[in-house]
């Protein structure tokens, strides 16, 4: 029997998740079509800090030892041990990956970290540095962490009811002078796993289907594109 739109396997990212979230028709359009939406300016920064901070949570787990922001806040886990499991969970093209046995469908995403308390439990830690003053847990961040403890249940690992934002601060009181310091902020935040199945289920049914969904509400690619062909219109009337 051939394969049809209807039945073929689907592959998605967490960050694809995301955007069916966000805009199910640029979804459609990337899962479909290949049209990506188009790119913005590459985040150096943020990706600078993100192997700083892997690099130096890695090396206290080398050292047998907590992090400081987990000291501080009295967080009784250790950062987890398994050096060779947790690159290749990091890693953006394989990261956490589960296939649905039934269907075929995969979901995967990379982590920053895991964390591993006493009584064998795992949790997702995940940094954030940003220029802003306070801690904000932004529904992309929730659906992160929403979506790798639905994928540590998936392959068979027990989680925390606690997963957590380790933010890095900018800190900008006393000018810039050369060196930019950051004030820690870790928060515990509940994961929903239980929002994500049928999330990947409507997703994989739109990825599926062959009718153009309509816009996300706040898609700013889609308004854009609709301005300009709207105005084009216009004017050849």
């Amino acid at each position: 029997m051939p394969t049809t739109n209807a039945t073929r396997a689907v592959t998605l990212s967490r960050w694809q998740l995301e955007l069916f979230c966000k805009c199910p028709r640029c979804f459609w359009l990337l899962k479909r079509h290949n049209v990506k939406q188009p790119e913005g300016y590459p985040l150096a920064l943020n990706t600078a800090m993100d192997g700083l901070l892997k690099a130096e949570f890695d090396l206290y787990r080398a050292k047998g030892q907590p992090h400081p922001i987990l000291v501080e806040h009295q967080i009784t886990a250790k950062l987890f041990a398994d050096t060779t499991r947790l690159e290749a969970w990091r890693n953006n093209f394989q990261g956490l990956r589960w296939k649905d046995a039934d269907t075929g469908h995969v979901l995967f995403g990379a982590v920053d970290d895991v964390l591993e308390f006493p009584d064998g439990s795992l949790a997702v830690l995940d940094y954030k540095s940003s220029g802003a003053r306070e801690a904000t847990v932004y529904p992309s961040y929730q659906l992160q962490l929403d979506v790798y403890t639905f994928l540590l249940q998936k392959l068979g690992y027990q989680t925390a009811p606690q997963a957590f934002l380790a933010f890095f601060l900018a800190v900008k009181d006393d000018g810039f002078n050369g060196r930019l310091p950051f004030r820690p902020v870790l928060l515990s935040v509940t994961p929903q796993p239980e929002r994500v199945a049928p999330l990947f289920q409507h997703a994989i049914r739109l990825a599926q289907s062959d009718q153009l969904p309509q816009p996300g509400a706040a898609c700013d690619c889609c308004r854009w594109f609709g301005e300009a062909l709207a105005r084009l219109e216009h004017k050849e009337d």
